[in-house]
């Protein structure tokens, strides 16, 4: 995905976020375009080829999401603007858009082993003391860290792996 379509993909997401009025109706509306997303699935390549009109996208997407009136007239208004290509992006960042309003931020905790429950529990803490919003983290294994841990949240890599600290420590013996 290029930078343009990053941009759009935002735009959407933030349009789509803003005919939410509340917080309840900013996660039904939410849910309802990724199931939206999820009945297209099998269909993406005929809505996203250019040879199809789009009268008839129109009236697919009109019959598979008669009960997601919401997500139907978006995803008209996508395929309008031929930007439908951009849908699980867009759903992607409208769930960014979620957490922000509910005070939530993903997380990737990365280790060289298995964290013990204690242990993920000190990382989750360590992180939302640190970005002052709860944290929600998704905890996975890589055995070339040798230890330590990398933590990326909110657009930021805390890289504390020992793979990292020996790289770093080679490259100042060698210059």
């Amino acid at each position: 995905m290029n930078s343009q379509q990053r941009i759009a993909a935002c735009r959407y997401a933030a349009a789509y976020d803003g005919l939410s009025t509340s917080l309840e109706q900013a996660q039904q509306n939410a849910a309802q375009l990724d199931r939206a997303a999820q009945i297209l699935a099998g269909v993406d390549a005929q809505m996203q080829n250019p040879r199809i009109s789009s009268v008839y996208k129109k009236l697919v997407l009109q019959e598979a999401l008669k009960d997601f009136p919401v997500a139907s007239a978006f995803i008209a208004v996508l395929i309008n603007a031929k930007r439908y290509n951009l849908l699980h992006e867009i759903c992607k960042r409208v769930h960014t858009l979620l957490d922000d309003r509910q005070g939530i931020s993903r997380a990737i905790v990365t280790s060289a082993r298995v964290l013990s429950q204690a242990q993920q529990a000190a990382a989750l803490n360590a992180l939302s003391a640190r970005y002052g919003k709860t944290v929600k983290a998704q905890f996975k294994t890589d055995p070339s860290l040798l230890g330590g841990l990398k933590l990326e949240c909110q657009g930021e890599l805390i890289d504390g792996s020992v793979q990292t600290r020996l790289a770093k420590l080679q490259e100042d013996l060698k210059g």
